[in-house]
């Protein structure tokens, strides 16, 4: 069931120009960060707040798997390094 504002629109209905002005803001460095945040969290549209807190989250997995296949990939190098560390610590 759509959700009717009070003037009988659908509150929910997101227009192509919204889109395209979302797109060109998307577009620029830094604003675009602040504008996801205040489009997914700010507003009583639902289902833009919905597209852009699915962006942060499409974000964040990214992040995570970034980190798990750096410290994987790093794992050996790290490990060496700690190595040295302790023989640099005890005088070995």
């Amino acid at each position: 069931m759509a959700a009717k504002a009070r003037n009988g629109k659908d509150r929910n209905y997101v227009s192509v120009w919204f889109w395209m002005f979302a797109m060109l803001v998307m577009a620029l460095p830094c604003i675009n960060i602040v504008m996801i945040l205040v489009w997914a969290f700010l507003g009583e549209n639902e289902s833009r707040k919905n597209y852009f807190r699915a962006l942060i989250l499409w974000f964040l997995f990214w992040v995570a798997v970034w980190i798990a296949v750096m410290a994987f990939g790093f794992w050996p190098e790290i490990l060496k390094q700690i190595e040295l560390w302790k023989k640099s610590y005890t005088g070995h």
